[in-house]
């Protein structure tokens, strides 16, 4: 590539011819003015002016000869002069100053500093000549007048003006060719980059080419003992060459080329062939793993992954090599892995469901407890996710997370001593510190299951419900007294959901402990107290769909599934709520 300087003397001296033309037409055209203006003086101009014009033809001349291009800018340079001399001549003998031929001054100024391709000084130092000559010129004259002076200096100052907004327009320029060359030099290194590249990758497929010419035999054995179907096609999509597999199971009896490819892909996935073909080819990489639907023999489709490498042979495209699996197989594994994971989730929530129930065994709950409990959270929770500064933290995994979190928040009560349950005589005044234990208890447990799962998924979320869901919103709750948001979302859900459920699940001991505008009351008094107000708020706006759950698992007096339960007043979670909601009232 040709360097900066280079390719600026060929841009000069293609110019030059543009220069010493326009200046040429300058000359010539000004002599319409000299009939206006100096009409006495149209002759000896219009000489001066044929002078001129013949000095920039021969000029063009020399230019021409100038093949090495070594003396563009004196060329140039040499018209320009030509013309700002002759014209110059004419300004001092039309009356210096008073004369309005400044004009073709700023004019050939100009045109020079427009056309050639000049640096900053460059353009700079040429007007400044013209303006110093105009000068001496203007001078010689009679400056003693007023009005030559003042005339003089206007000329001059609208010279100087010209002068510097040429100089800044060939300073951009200037960085603007620049620029345009830096540009173009790194196209260049990375087209060369890119040609080595290709040559290399070429020199790779020529090299492979042969060894598969000397090794023909070798390359057919191999090629039929391919496990997946092979094809090799045209761009158009014609068989070429196919492997064994290939022409058995899509073309059993045919010879496997000649043939269009399409004849085996549904008249739908057509154009995605003809996509895939086309990008192989374009790009000359491989194309991976395409899903693409091909016709057995039978009529049956069979869904298949297609890879499509580009195929060269002696620097040319042989064809694009298609390679087939069928992923029905896989698909089947995938469906039956899915089964056995969904059958393992299943498994393993039913198992912690009845361990939760193993728990209620011990607490005296009524039947459908835990369903209803889960049903409350996550309608709480689902509500919740619509507030504009919970999006981010309840998600979808967070609602199905505390769906099954929620079973496990008492499950800390099968460590309460038999000795002080209430039920048990001379144990009432440990029963309170005993019960208050079991958060504790729960927490400590799941934290051990979580570890020796790894960190398995809702049971992070269970170990803070089993130890928070009894915090109160204003610090008077236990086990450790927090408040307000420094007690976990899911805690705080799950103590209005579990408020709800003890003061109104029927038990053969109390068959109606509240209904449900008493419990929807209480806890609407207990909001900011006890609760977390906008959990409260949810609560209140999703009212209906705590009926139907009560609805959906509520118990009848013959249900044998029910099991004998505390009054809700003497339990120790219930005496904590209410007696906290007696005392914000007080």
């Amino acid at each position: 590539m040709k360097t900066y300087r280079e390719e600026l003397a060929e841009l000069h001296h293609r110019r030059v011819y543009y220069i010493l033309l326009a200046g040429a037409g300058v000359l010539l055209l000004f002599s319409l003015l000299d009939l206006l203006l100096a009409p006495g003086l149209f002759r000896e101009f219009l000489v001066c002016r044929f002078t001129g014009a013949s000095a920039a033809l021969l000029l063009i001349l020399i230019n021409y000869c100038d093949r090495k291009k070594t003396i563009a800018k004196a060329t140039g340079f040499a018209g320009y002069a030509i013309v700002v001399l002759i014209t110059l001549a004419m300004i001092h003998r039309m009356d210096g100053a008073n004369s309005p031929y400044y004009v073709a001054l700023i004019l050939a100024m100009t045109i020079y500093a427009a056309l050639a391709p000049l640096t900053p000084l460059q353009t700079l130092l040429s007007g400044l000549l013209v303006v110093i000559l105009y000068t001496l010129v203007v001078a010689a004259g009679d400056t003693s007048r007023h009005d030559f002076l003042v005339g003089m200096f206007a000329n001059l100052f609208f010279m100087s003006s010209v002068v510097i907004i040429v100089a800044t327009q060939s300073w951009a320029d200037t960085r603007a060719r620049k620029r345009e060359y830096q540009l173009r030099v790194q196209e260049s290194e990375a087209a060369e980059q890119l040609a080595r590249q290709a040559e290399l990758l070429e020199q790779e497929v020529e090299k492979r080419s042969r060894e598969q010419a000397a090794s023909e035999a070798r390359y057919r054995l191999l090629f039929n003992q391919i496990a997946d179907d092979v094809v090799l096609v045209t761009a158009e999509g014609e068989m070429l060459q196919a492997n064994s597999n290939f022409s058995r199971h899509y073309l059993p009896g045919q010879p496997g080329t000649g043939g269009s490819l399409f004849d085996i892909i549904p008249a739908g996935q057509h154009q995605d062939c003809r996509t895939l073909l086309a990008m192989a080819i374009e790009t000359g990489e491989p194309v991976r793993n395409r899903r693409l639907s091909l016709i057995r023999p039978d009529g049956s489709a069979m869904e298949a992954e297609v890879s499509a490498s580009l195929l060269r042979r002696d620097r040319g495209i042989t064809g694009v090599l298609l390679v087939i699996r069928d992923t029905s197989i896989r698909k089947k594994m995938e469906r039956q892995l899915l089964t056995s994971l969904e059958t393992r989730r299943k498994t393993e929530t039913a198992t912690i469901l009845a361990l939760a129930k193993l728990s209620e065994f011990r607490d005296f709950s009524a039947g459908n407890h835990l369903e209803r409990i889960r049903e409350y959270c996550r309608i709480l929770a689902g509500e919740l996710s619509g507030y504009t500064e919970l999006q981010d933290v309840i998600t979808p995994t967070f609602i199905e997370d505390i769906y099954h979190a929620s079973i496990l928040h008492d499950i800390g009560k099968v460590a309460i001593p038999d000795r002080t349950r209430p039920q048990a005589p001379g144990a009432e005044g440990h029963d309170d510190q005993a019960a208050r234990r079991h958060t504790i208890a729960g927490g400590d447990v799941i934290r051990e299951m979580q570890e020796e799962s790894r960190g398995g998924s809702f049971l992070g979320m269970a170990k803070h419900i089993a130890y928070f869901h009894h915090e109160r919103w204003d610090g008077k709750g236990y086990p450790h007294g927090l408040m307000e948001r420094q007690i976990p979302l899911a805690a705080r859900i799950m103590a209005v959901a579990d408020t709800y459920e003890e003061m109104t699940a029927a038990t053969p001991d109390n068959p109606a402990v509240s209904s449900h505008d008493e419990a929807a009351m209480h806890i609407a008094a207990s909001s900011g107290l006890a609760f977390d107000p906008m959990v409260v708020g949810a609560f209140m706006t999703r009212q209906e769909a705590f009926r139907a759950v009560r609805e959906k698992y509520g118990e009848t007096a013959g249900d044998d599934t029910r099991r004998p339960r505390r009054p809700v007043s003497m339990t120790e979670q219930g005496r904590t709520r209410l007696q906290g909601h007696r005392e914000d009232k007080s």
